[in-house]
């Protein structure tokens, strides 16, 4: 199935008129093209890479099938947003759940292993990091907020309210129970665990290696109603989807076109043209069509440059409020299967304090690990390996090639030592493959401006009702997408899609 995505897909006899035109075959993206087009809407998808998927993706290389980066997959229990996406349209994801989700390593060696089992969970925390009377009411505040914000995320589709008429419903769809998390969006995840007693410091890097995962920010910039349900993930139900996520993104492109939809990869738009008829989309390959309605599903920071006029202005405005962002230092590796029995699939390592290459690299990495027997992502007797760690995209993009060429070679040798040191059992393995990302391949590869990944960080000085809204000034014009609400990983970029389905729907009877 992968094999699919070799070849460029011929744009010969397209229609020029559609319904909808969703630019970028991200998850937020694919997620409201499943749902228009399950609703009837003519719906084409625009990839401007030869992959669909953008960052929630595959790549091949070499006959081994690498996923874009080192990333879990949660969201399938009652009440989230991949539950709500195949509940919807009838399609099945094919997965297999793993548990435990991950295992922390920590300087000292010892994992840290995040199990499902909310109970198991915190005695194994408490065994670690001690202070049992403060953890449990932590932990316990904890599930009880995220569990708040999952069961009102789905209810509040029209937040952050765009009109007087959003508020209404805000105030119609909530309950007394859902307002009293509202002070959360105030206080931090680490006032929080101050506030319950925790004085530990290992636990609190503990959270802020955890929270670079899902909130791009650590404990102290986090605001608790979004970082109770970051640092509570693992604790829902965590998947693994066999032959890689490309897999997850053809299930919904194979939904797309048995609905009378269309994708294309290989178009990166260039132009979007507000007109009477609505929007006029050009492509670096001279496609043009039409549609009364555009998802924007590629960052903010790459919209100023195919909008012009008004739209411009809007998007720039918007870029430079939210100029921040993260990069990613990522690497595939293919290895002999020497691996422990028994071990995780997904593995998060703290790097020592002040490590040779803190300037160039955060302090943690993540490592994500095909399933023994995946045959589709590497032959029998081998495993395919993802590292992933933060970085600046303003420290790689500064450097002169020789420069760049050297430190990349540099880290590339200090992250893959610290895999065969730590992880049990890569030891002993043979590598047989390995590539290096960093912020330049990323511009290269899924287009995204200055190689900026991961969304918008996490900020105690950005309210929740200032993140940038689905829904723009210019009708029929909506983003998805880690740059809009709610955020970055995959559920959180598929409820961005479920929030403009509701949206088109309401605006567009």
């Amino acid at each position: 199935m992968i094999m699919r995505t070799t070849r460029t897909r011929s744009s010969e006899g397209l229609s020029s008129e559609w319904d909808v035109v969703v630019i970028g075959s991200g998850m937020g993206g694919l997620s409201a093209a499943s749902l228009l087009s399950t609703d009837g809407k003519k719906v084409l998808v625009l990839e401007a890479g030869l992959h669909p998927g953008g960052c929630s993706s595959s790549y091949t290389r070499k006959g081994y099938v690498f996923e874009s980066g080192a990333t879990t997959l949660v969201g399938f229990d009652p009440g989230q947003p991949m539950k709500f996406l195949e509940e919807h349209t009838g399609m099945h994801i094919p997965r297999h759940e793993l548990n435990p989700s991950m295992s922390v390593w920590l300087e000292d060696q010892k994992p840290v292993i995040r199990m499902k089992d909310k109970a198991e969970w915190v005695d194994h925390c408490i065994s670690h990091f001690g202070e049992e009377k403060a953890q449990r009411k932590f932990w316990k505040k904890s599930f009880y907020v995220a569990d708040r914000v999952w069961n009102i995320s789905l209810k509040n589709t029209f937040f952050p309210p765009a009109k007087p008429s959003d508020f209404f419903r805000l105030a119609l769809n909530n309950s007394p129970k859902d307002l009293a998390i509202l002070p959360y969006m105030v206080r931090s995840v680490a006032q929080v665990a101050r506030s319950c007693g925790i004085t530990e410091e290992r636990f609190y890097r503990f959270l802020d290696e955890q929270l670079i995962i899902t909130a791009q920010a650590g404990a102290t910039q986090t605001p608790f109603i979004f970082g109770a349900a970051a640092i509570c993930y693992p604790n829902s139900s965590n998947f693994y989807v066999p032959g890689g996520l490309i897999e997850m993104v053809f299930t919904c492109l194979d939904h797309l076109e048995s609905n009378h939809g269309q994708w294309l990869n290989k178009q990166k738009v260039v132009q979007i043209n507000q007109n009477k008829q609505g929007y006029r989309i050009t492509t670096d390959r001279g496609l043009e069509v039409q549609a009364p309605i555009v998802i924007s599903n590629i960052p903010l920071w790459n919209m100023p440059d195919i909008t012009d006029g008004q739209i411009r202005d809007y998007f720039h405005k918007e870029t430079v409020t939210y100029s921040d962002a993260w990069g990613a230092f990522t690497m595939g590796i293919a290895l002999t299967d020497t691996l422990a029995e028994g071990l995780s699939l997904h593995h998060q390592f703290h790097l020592p304090e002040g490590h040779p290459y803190s300037d160039w690299i955060a302090r943690s990495f993540f490592v994500s690990i095909s399933m023994r027997g995946d045959t589709q992502r590497a032959p029998e007797g081998q495993r395919v390996l993802n590292v992933s760690t933060h970085c600046s995209p303003e420290k790689w993009l500064g450097l002169d090639q020789d420069s760049y060429e050297k430190m990349k070679m540099k880290v590339q040798e200090y992250l893959f030592e610290q895999v065969q040191q730590r992880l049990p059992g890569a030891e002993r393995a043979e590598c047989l493959q390995l590539d290096a990302a960093t912020p330049r391949t990323w511009e290269k590869w899924v287009y995204r401006k200055d190689g900026r990944v991961g969304g918008i960080p996490q900020s105690m000085k950005r309210a929740v009702w200032d993140w940038t809204s689905p829904v723009t000034p210019f009708k029929g014009l909506y983003l998805v997408g880690d740059t809009t609400y709610p955020g970055q990983g995959i559920p959180g970029v598929t409820l961005s899609g479920i929030n403009v389905y509701y949206r088109i729907a309401k605006d567009f009877k």
